[in-house]
């Protein structure tokens, strides 16, 4: 039987804009509506298991994270990985420390390996290489017959998803919206797969007018 890993890219909800007091100004909280958001992407997930939930450092990534957390089966923590920050956050922030994010979910562990050496955030070349690393590092951890969920950004996800399936540069920006989940398959056939992507279904209750229009 042909086995697979799969990571779920999610992007965090609807952002207020407003900072956080004790935080950097890159490190922003959700709006009303991204509550709202998470609320329905956790009901999205409710009952599944996983083998591993990672999440930005940033504080709207983290808190997404344990709106789904919550309600899955397994696991019941959050592994918070430094090098999933979102693109141009302040110069060598790497978010709150981890006594301020256990306001927000008590159950957080940081990831204990250095998955990018002295990594930058300033160029697409110093992105591309970032995202490169770790999807690397993923697949070497995790492997064949895992699924995990990974939380993070939309400026990131148009240098993570490309990298996951070896797209390569190009003239795009990939639609990533807030809440949206992106699959990516691996298979022992040597096949990666982008299952679905920018999927945000799951807001519909948020959007009864939304008529598709061509």
């Amino acid at each position: 039987m042909e086995e697979k890993f799969e990571i779920f890219y999610i992007r965090h909800a609807d952002t207020s804009g407003a900072p956080i007091e004790g935080a950097s100004k890159c490190d922003i909280g959700l709006s009303a509506l991204g509550e709202e958001q998470i609320k329905l992407l956790a009901q999205r997930f409710a009952g599944a298991s996983f083998d591993a939930v990672l999440s930005s450092p940033l504080i709207r990534a983290v808190k997404t994270a344990a709106a789904v957390v919550e309600k899955l089966e397994y696991p019941k923590e959050i592994e918070i990985v430094p090098e999933l920050k979102e693109n141009g956050s302040t110069k060598d922030y790497l978010g709150v420390d981890m006594d301020f994010l256990g306001k927000y979910f008590d159950k957080l562990t940081l990831c204990k390996d250095e998955i990018c050496e002295n990594f930058k955030d300033e160029t697409d070349e110093d992105n591309d290489k970032r995202a490169k690393e770790i999807i690397a590092y993923l697949k070497e951890r995790f492997g064949f017959g895992k699924r995990i969920l990974v939380f993070a950004h939309g400026s990131f996800g148009n240098h993570f998803i490309p990298a996951a399936v070896e797209m390569g540069k190009g003239n795009y920006i990939l639609s990533i919206n807030n809440t949206s989940v992106t699959k990516i398959k691996y298979t022992t056939d040597g096949k990666q797969r982008v299952s679905f992507q920018n999927d945000f279904s799951h807001l519909r209750p948020l959007m009864p007018d939304y008529e598709f229009t061509v």
